[in-house]
């Protein structure tokens, strides 16, 4: 996933959080039901912001820094 995908799904999830907050608020809601859903976009949210502040992965075929072996 790209930073331009990443940005993408965390408006997407917020937007989508925002929605069910509005919607548990509401007289008669399945408030247990809405928690879960929270629970899950909370969940994928904070593992999108975790992956924007990892540093980039080096690729696997690049070549490794080796320390001199001691004999």
């Amino acid at each position: 996933m790209n930073e331009s995908d990443r940005q993408t799904r965390i408006s997407q999830l917020q937007n989508h959080r925002h929605a069910l907050l509005q919607q548990r608020d509401r007289r008669g809601a399945s408030i247990a039901s809405i928690d879960m859903e929270l629970n899950v976009v909370r969940s994928e949210l904070q593992a999108l912001y975790e992956t924007g502040r990892k540093p980039p992965q080096h690729h696997p075929s690049a070549p490794k820094a080796t320390t001199p072996q001691l004999v």
